[in-house]
């Protein structure tokens, strides 16, 4: 009989789940299943979600929770932790099997940020490969399986590593454009206007001096896709006061705003 692993995650870090899913898969093929949400075969077309989810919960032999700076506090991931949680401690009452419940820390997330009670978890640093394998040792255990593990964990670890660059790049950009709009469909209405362009502008109009410089400042690390736009300032005078200001465009670089637009978009 297989049994389960699940794998707790935010639909934005389907990749990560993948990727550990993937391997997991190869490494104890035969005698587990994976349990990944939002990876299209999990639950089937028609498959009522909430109670698939709560019946492999209730019947995992093990589970991994994908904890970064973004999913740390989402309503899912503590929900899906706390049902093992209490699971392990309902077993342990009863002499049954301990639960492994690992955290599994990224792009971004250390041990010294994770809330209470995670932190009281033996977590890993997912792109080391030493606490890779030691998460599959842990589920190797609980699933009855003995002997070498096979996997590569150094691929994996890079694999991971190359995933967290992507990601935190896309947590940025996202950042950026919740800085100057709380509609960012506007910016895929441009994209999907003109699809052959290789860079839409959006103006957002007015802009004074001290924002400008916001805005500029958190371009960091993003700036090779993202350019504000601003012409000289102008010594502007109303019922407010004096003010330097000036009229500016945002342009954006629409093969990574297409890459990200589900992140961007939080659809």
């Amino acid at each position: 009989m297989s049994r389960l692993i699940f794998i707790s995650h935010i639909h934005e870090e389907q990749e990560l789940a993948i990727l550990f899913k993937d391997a997991l898969e190869e490494e104890f093929s035969g005698f587990v299943d994976i349990f990944v949400s939002s990876d299209g075969t999990s639950i089937p077309a028609g498959a009522h979600f909430l109670k698939k989810i709560e019946k492999n919960l209730i019947e995992c032999s093990a589970a991994l929770f994908l904890i970064s700076p973004f999913s740390v506090n989402r309503n899912w991931i503590n929900f899906e932790l706390g049902s093992v949680w209490i699971r392990n401690q309902l077993n342990e009452l009863n002499q049954g099997p301990a639960i492994p419940a690992v955290p599994i820390c990224h792009s971004g997330m250390d041990f010294s940020k994770l809330p209470h009670p995670i932190n009281s978890l033996n977590a890993i640093q997912a792109n080391m490969p030493s606490q890779i394998e030691f998460a599959f040792r842990s589920i190797q255990a609980a699933v009855g399986g003995r002997g070498k593990l096979k996997t590569d964990f150094f691929d994996l670890a890079s694999k991971i590593s190359r995933f967290e660059g992507r990601y935190t790049k896309g947590e940025k950009i996202k950042k950026f454009v919740y800085t100057f709009t709380n509609n960012p469909s506007e910016i895929y209405q441009l994209i999907d206007n003109n699809p052959s362009a290789l860079r839409v502008v959006l103006s957002i109009g007015e802009v004074e001096k001290e924002n400008i410089d916001k805005l500029k400042g958190n371009l960091n690390g993003i700036e090779e896709y993202i350019t504000v736009i601003s012409p000289p300032l102008a010594l502007r005078v109303d019922s407010y006061g004096a003010r330097h200001s000036a009229n500016v465009d945002i342009q954006f670089d629409s093969a990574i705003m297409r890459e990200y637009r589900h992140l961007i978009l939080g659809k």
